[in-house]
């Protein structure tokens, strides 16, 4: 399990990095934001009713 300050292993993950529908999601790996902190919510893709959409608007509503 990852803590604080581990690095993230070697990855190609599907991120919501937007609400607008073209440019909702985009493919992320360690080169494409190497440098930079990440901030990774993983949850269970089936049996939730939770949208990447509806965690993107709670997430930019606390910033």
């Amino acid at each position: 399990m990852l803590t604080v300050s581990d690095r993230l292993p070697e990855h190609n993950l599907t991120a919501c990095v937007s609400l607008g529908a073209n440019n909702a999601s985009k493919t992320i790996n360690h080169p494409s934001h190497e440098g930079t902190w990440r901030v990774v919510f993983a949850g269970p893709m089936d049996f939730t009713s939770i949208s990447p959409a509806e965690i993107a608007d709670e997430i930019l509503a606390g910033v």
